[in-house]
């Protein structure tokens, strides 16, 4: 891999840890209308499930980045391998967490309760919050009467959360394009996973690791589709996010190709013979 492209890669993952920070911050922020004193630990993990979410792909980028450019064709042995496994683990726990946070969030817009017909939300005055588009609006005496429009208003979960028609409906599209992207992101981690095996195996000539690309390349501009949809709704930290990840998994790709052409090179090299 060239120096420019050395360098652009390492400010990528500098900018994936500074995503990490601002969706911390804004997981306090939504934490404030959605926890109290009787939340329990799993709400706690729903909360902050975005940045749990997070610190796993931090953690396995990096062990991507080790296994395909930093520490390419060498293999974990004793107490370093099954570390690197521990931690490996611990991260698709943490991912196919979020994967069933986002699903039970879809099952709360799919099934909501119906709150009493009312032409504003001004009898949610006492610790409830409304929901559009991904923001929490504290309801106050001055406020009640020009958000939301009745009659209809459901609340969500247990959280005092009250959403009108309208923002049920863009929950409900909002909450799928989030497990359509938490499943498309485990594909790409799956495949990825099993292309660095087909390099370790083998010289990675053949059909499976160019379908591999190919399929990757799919789930991506999946990815990036949901993103931009995101960005239409005035999510600009959501589009920002998709783009910088995308292009992170796309450095350990071209990590695996470089890998792959090094490997090839050496078997036919007069020396190898």
């Amino acid at each position: 891999m060239s120096p420019w492209r050395q360098r652009l890669k390492w400010a990528v993952y500098a900018l994936l840890f500074l995503d990490f920070i601002l969706y911390l911050v804004q997981d306090i922020e939504s934490a404030s209308y959605t926890l109290d004193a009787r939340s329990d630990l799993l709400e706690v993990l729903a909360a902050y499930v975005t940045s749990i979410d997070l610190i796993a792909w931090f953690a396995l980028i990096l062990l991507f980045e080790l296994e395909t450019y930093v520490l390419a064709g060498r293999s974990w042995t004793g107490a370093n391998k099954w570390a690197v496994h521990g931690v490996r683990l611990l991260c698709y726990v943490a991912i196919l967490h979020t994967s069933l946070s986002y699903d039970i969030a879809l099952r709360e817009f799919q099934d909501p309760e119906r709150l009493p017909a009312a032409a504003d939300v001004c009898g949610y005055t006492e610790g409830w919050s409304f929901l559009r588009n991904r923001d929490y609006i504290e309801i106050d005496a001055g406020n009640c009467a020009v958000i939301g429009d009745g009659p209809e208003f459901f609340a969500l979960s247990d959280d005092a959360v009250v959403t009108d028609r309208a923002g049920l409906e863009e929950g409900l599209i909002l909450a799928w394009t989030d497990l359509i992207e938490s499943v498309s992101w485990l594909l790409i981690v799956f495949a990825t996973e099993v292309a660095v095996r087909v390099k370790q195996a083998a010289s990675g000539h053949g059909a499976l690791p160019f379908a591999i690309e190919r399929i990757k390349i799919a789930l991506y501009c999946l990815i990036l589709a949901i993103a931009l949809y995101w960005g239409s709704k005035g999510e600009i930290l959501y589009l920002w996010d998709e783009l910088v990840w995308v292009l992170g998994f796309r450095f350990i790709d071209w990590n695996i190709r470089d890998w792959r052409g090094w490997r090839q090179r050496l078997s036919v090299s007069p020396s190898a013979a």
